[in-house]
């Protein structure tokens, strides 16, 4: 992947968990989150993206990329704190 574009979508994780959580090492937040809530945040953006000019649309898309990799990473914690619950 290429660094700069990692870094926008990093930074573009920091910036939601500032916003809705205490700071970029805040997952709370983001565990609370259904799968299907994730779909919608996703969907939303990807419909932003769809409708806006190219400027707006990389924006967009960054915002899409960081909150999959935001839900991919909820999902490995979730379903690694299921899996040690039931060891």
């Amino acid at each position: 992947m290429n660094p700069r574009i990692a870094a926008e979508i990093q930074a573009e994780q920091n910036h939601g968990r500032e916003k809705y959580g205490s700071g970029p090492d805040d997952f709370g937040h983001d565990d609370d989150h259904s799968y299907s809530d994730w779909h919608a945040y996703i969907d939303d953006h990807n419909n932003r993206a769809r409708n806006s000019t190219p400027r707006e649309r990389r924006q967009h898309l960054i915002k899409v990329a960081g909150l999959a990799v935001s839900a991919v990473e909820s999902f490995d914690r979730l379903t690694k704190s299921e899996s040690q619950c039931k060891s």
